[in-house]
């Protein structure tokens, strides 16, 4: 299999190659636009009781509306999500074939702070009538990476040269990169999830702290030895790490679902629920073991009194 192959093979591969073209040379920029302090500029969103800022940039909304703008060029009835503004609608519409999903900078406090292990880019595509992610794409714009799922046409991982032409192309390991789990303590929480962070963090034990990012990598008391780490990279993180236990996180996991979904992992909100437009939890793992065992940790922070 290559990537030619799939276009022509997969079921959704013109889709695929309709939004690559564009999305590629898109991502591949981001890393030169923190060059520029006007796309720097920042737009406080929430911050947290820790004092971890969440912030949206210049370059955030360009993006977004850069990728809006290629999608009506393709011509097809298609709707827009998009992270940032107006755009982060609440519902299919379903007069319309498929939504577009996107997060143009998952982890921005990464991003603006070079921090280039832990920021990424984010598009999905859903099948309006099935409601249900039919392609993801995560980018990792500073290695040229891009994770990629397709469904019924499995997981790939793709790389780039600086010129934007195709370096690699490989089906993706279903063992991750990352042997840790990672939790997301967003700042932007209702109380109830205030609390339920606070439960998680007296379940285990708070082994490194970085005060200048307001992160903690937790310990979690159990026979493995359990790790999670506070990455707030998003999607990027979920494909990479072994799992994910998400307080709080939003569509743009749509992509996540597609690739682990390829990989016979498990992607749901922390209820277990299936993944859809509002999901504002998260659980998802490569394998069932872990994916119990994550949903039983959040389940116990939910109940504790």
């Amino acid at each position: 299999m290559n990537l030619n192959n799939l276009f022509l093979t997969s079921k959704y591969g013109q889709y695929l190659k309709e939004i690559l073209n564009f999305y590629v040379p898109l991502a591949l920029q981001l890393p030169s636009r923190r060059n520029d302090p006007v796309f720097m500029s920042e737009d406080v969103k929430a911050t947290g009781r820790s004092g971890v800022t969440d912030v949206a940039t210049k370059a955030d909304k360009t993006m977004q509306d850069e990728v809006k703008l290629n999608i009506s060029k393709l011509g097809h009835n298609w709707g827009f999500w998009g992270e940032e503004g107006e755009d982060r609608i609440t519902g299919i519409d379903k007069t319309k074939t498929h939504t577009i999903v996107a997060d143009p900078i998952e982890g921005t406090n990464n991003f603006k702070n070079n921090l280039d292990d832990h920021w990424g880019s984010v598009i999905a595509l859903i099948d309006n009538k099935i409601e249900e992610p039919i392609i993801g794409i995560v980018a990792h714009p500073t290695k040229k990476r891009f994770y990629v799922g397709v469904k019924d046409g499995g997981a790939y991982v793709i790389e780039y040269d600086e010129k934007g032409e195709l370096l690699s192309f490989q089906s993706m390991s279903q063992k991750p990169e990352k042997s840790e789990f990672t939790y997301n303590a967003s700042p932007h929480f209702s109380e109830d999830l205030y609390a339920q962070v606070d439960e998680f963090f007296k379940m285990g034990k708070i082994i490194e702290t970085n005060k200048k990012l307001g992160r903690s990598r937790v310990g979690i008391p159990d026979e493995n030895g359990n790790i999670f780490d506070d990455l707030e990279s998003g999607a990027l993180e979920a494909v990479r790490n072994r799992g994910t236990l998400y307080f709080k996180t939003s569509a743009e996991m749509a992509a996540v679902f597609v690739i682990l979904s390829e990989l016979g992992g498990k992607v749901t909100d922390a209820g277990g629920e299936s993944w859809s437009l509002n999901i504002n939890t998260m659980i998802s793992a490569r394998n069932e073991e872990d994916y119990l065992l994550l949903k039983e940790l959040y389940k116990k922070t939910k109940h504790s009194k």
